[in-house]
């Protein structure tokens, strides 16, 4: 085709500036085309990744993943937001910042992560029962020049892509959405209990383009009301009508225990999330960190591999983006914390090496992101990744302990909250003993499925 010709001949520029032009109304097999295209003219690992997975699912055709999810977003993204959403989270995020991250991981020997997740704050409206960030002093947090800085800072390595937490990052809304108007070529995901998702609030996603939200769900109403408060779930189905009215990209995050595997991973309950217009769900594992941490509500070795499997077949039924990151880390070569694909920093100005490990030897109001990123923690955490060759146990915490607490102790780092030491001294058994479990069912299921992953 003629305009296929000419798209071989643009420059890196003129790609995605074509491509972001023609995403509301190519055919799924014209972007297989320009993604196949594109994916020539991205640098590092995380990228090309990315760009491989796409690659893969729009191979498959009508019933790929990726295909469904194509339609879905051409279908239910207003116009404003999709190219946003495309020029922001996939030709900036991956193309145009190629370059910057290549001659960054040319200088420093390693690549700088894909994203970066802040705490704005950890002042929250509610008090979940187990909330992982529940110990943390509820302050107001990082001021405002502070997360200019960070941003900027961010920018200028090509991280294109910053995720804010809390706490509730919404109860500081005003400030957060001057920031994200400021630096409109990146993009933001606000992960939120969805309650302070008023109509301004949704107004101003939509008005921005360059943000969207994840809203944490515990299943259905008695499931999700018995964890964060009578009343809530019924606070978080309106603000969801909000957003898909508006055409604002959003999705859901759900906290998987003992007691909701089944509940959460259920065809009614995953039906019921595309009805309401959800994108893309984030299983996490219920980490025994933070608020009150009991170790028996982590869901078990054998519910992790039912995890698993549930989530590949809900993949071939729902057109979601189901991301699970103990489970799908063989897909991204495990773990990602310490820098290589994320670091946490939260509201006291703490150097997480990820959001559930609170420990750390730096804070950003001393030290720029670059020196933090070069700390001998993360350098050491980056050196064992992974901790196994088993990459479905990637976890330091929980699925290599002894990693945990060998890097914990090697770099002196210190706890960021009271209480943060008790998963290597308090729970230390009872996590060697989980480990070990995990060991006997995941080394008999890595030694069968390892090809399937490309290993």
């Amino acid at each position: 085709m003629e305009w296929l010709d000419r798209f071989k001949s643009m420059t890196q520029e003129q790609v995605a500036s074509t491509m972001v032009d023609m995403i509301s109304y190519v055919s799924p097999g014209t972007f297989l085309k320009l993604s196949v295209l594109a994916s020539q003219l991205v640098a590092g690992e995380s990228a090309n990744a990315a760009v491989s997975a796409v690659l893969d699912s729009l191979r498959e055709g009508e019933n790929g993943q990726a295909t469904k999810m194509f339609r879905r977003v051409m279908t239910d993204l207003s116009p404003h937001c999709l190219k946003t959403v495309a020029k922001n989270l996939f030709i900036n995020g991956l193309l145009k910042s190629s370059s910057l991250r290549e001659e960054f991981a040319t200088k420093h020997g390693f690549s700088p992560p894909f994203t970066i997740l802040i705490s704005p704050t950890m002042q929250c409206n509610l008090q979940c029962r187990g909330c992982y960030s529940g110990r943390y002093v509820r302050d107001k947090g990082l001021p405002y020049d502070l997360l200019d800085r960070l941003l900027s800072e961010a920018r200028s390595m090509g991280i294109m892509f910053i995720v804010f937490s809390g706490g509730e990052p919404l109860t500081r809304s005003e400030e957060l959405f001057r920031l994200i108007e400021k630096y409109s070529d990146m993009y933001f995901m606000f992960y939120t209990n969805g309650t302070l998702i008023s109509d301004f609030v949704a107004d101003e996603l939509y008005r921005l383009g360059n943000a969207g939200a994840i809203i944490s769900l515990e299943g259905f109403e008695e499931a999700t009301d018995d964890r964060r408060g009578k009343g809530v779930y019924k606070k978080i189905m309106p603000a969801m009508d909000r957003l898909k009215q508006r055409g604002v990209p959003f999705g859901t995050s759900l906290t998987v225990t003992s007691h909701n595997v089944e509940h959460l991973t259920s065809d009614d309950f995953f039906a019921h999330l595309v009805n309401k217009g959800v994108m893309v769900c984030w299983f996490f594992l219920f980490m025994p960190v933070g608020k009150n941490p009991d170790v028996q509500l982590m869901p078990s070795p054998d519910q992790r591999e039912y995890l698993r499997r549930r989530g590949s077949a809900l993949r071939q039924k729902f057109p979601i983006f189901i991301a699970d990151f103990w489970n799908d880390a063989p897909y991204v070569g495990g773990c990602i914390a310490g820098g290589r694909n994320y670091i946490h920093i939260n509201a006291n100005g703490d150097v997480e090496p990820c959001v559930f490990t609170h420990f750390a030897v730096d804070n950003i109001y001393d030290k720029s992101l670059l020196d933090v990123l070069h700390s001998d923690f993360f350098t050491t955490i980056r050196s064992k990744q992974p901790y196994s060759e088993n990459l479905l146990t990637p976890c330091m915490i929980i699925d290599n302990p002894d990693v945990y607490r060998q890097v914990v102790r090697s770099a002196s780092a210190y706890p960021t909250h009271d209480g943060a030491e008790d998963v290597i001294t308090k729970i230390k058994h009872e996590l060697d003993d989980y480990s070990c479990r995990l060991r006997v069912i995941e080394d008999r299921v890595w030694a069968e499925e390892k090809s399937a992953y490309g290993y």
